[in-house]
Parts: C-alpha cells; structure tokens; sequence
C-alpha cells in the first residue's frame, strides 16, 4: 500500500494541474440561458448574467480578442450601445440579434465595431464574426447549422464593441441549438 501512496499522489496533482489548464464555462443555474420566442418575448426561464455588460473578463474569455491592443476590462461606455439577446432561444437553427450604436444628442453618428465569438464550454471557438462596422443598427441572423454550433448544447457568445477611443461595452451570452 506504501508502494502506490507516490503514484496516488502523483497522479491527484496532475489531474489537478490540469483541470487548472482547461477551464470549463459555468453557465449559472437553472438551463443557463435566456428564453426567448420568434417574436423575442421572453418565454421562459432567465439568466440574469447573459446579454448585460461584463465588467471583468477572464484570461480565456480575453484570449478570444488578441487583435485588440485596449485594456479588456477597461471602463465601459455603456450608453452607446443596445443589445438584444438573439431569438428565439433555444433556436431549431437560425436566430436573429440586433445591435445598435447610440448616438448622443447632437454629436455625429457614431462608428463602432463589433467582433463576436461564440465558445463551446471549453472556450474552444466555434465560430467568429467581424470586425463588423456599426452605424446604427445592425441585424444579424445566425444560422447555427452552418456555424457547425453542437446540438443540444450550450454555447457562449461574446460581443465587444470599440471605437477610436477604446473599449466601448462587452458582454455575453449563452444559446442553445436544438435542431
């Protein structure tokens, strides 16, 4: 029994060095998402952490964004900005989702981009999207069969929008395709 005590404990620290080296998305409580119908009313349970700004962002989630050189978890500028969660939600496979740019009164139509990822619970990238240019409103429909989104699965996606002047708002959210 002595024998295998330095294997046991060897192999305890491994497999804790590597869970420490694979992160896993914690969705939240309950189904871990928003419900929303085609005509994106709300039809269900809520998760309050999804489609709201993201004040810090982790190592993985800030590693999806390496081609911006601003602080990610910088101050936000939340008024700019309106999102929708995408509906419906759960999708049997396409989803709309509408971002607008704010403008302030009287200033000039604002210009911000948009990058989106979306993740499986691994941060492993499924599908991107951008640099899209914002002036207004922008719709977007999403077709998770062509996108190769998992069925039955939760995915994550993570919007960050910027300007000129940096980091303008950054979020997620978490979907499901059912098919």
């Amino acid at each position: 029994m002595l024998r295998r005590l330095p294997f046991l404990l060897l192999s305890v620290l491994l497999a804790c060095s590597k869970s420490d080296s694979s992160p896993v998305i914690d969705f939240g409580e309950g189904e871990g998402i928003t419900y929303r119908d085609a005509s994106n009313r709300p039809n269900g349970p809520s998760d309050p952490t999804d489609w709201t700004s993201d004040v810090t962002w982790n190592e993985q989630e800030r590693a999806l964004f390496p081609e911006v050189s601003f602080n990610l978890n910088g101050s936000q500028r939340p008024n700019l900005v309106a999102f929708a969660s995408p509906f419906p939600n759960p999708s049997a496979g396409q989803a709309n989702w509408t971002v607008q740019c704010q403008q302030a009164s009287g200033a000039t139509p604002p210009n911000c981009t948009l990058r989106v990822v979306f993740v499986n619970r691994n941060y492993g990238v499924l599908h991107q999207l951008g640099p899209l240019t914002l002036t207004g409103n922008l719709s977007y429909a999403f077709d998770y069969t062509r996108m190769g989104l998992p069925v039955k699965e939760l995915s994550r996606l993570y919007y960050l929008a910027y300007d000129n002047n940096g980091l303008v708002y950054k979020g997620h959210g978490d979907i499901r395709y059912i098919k």
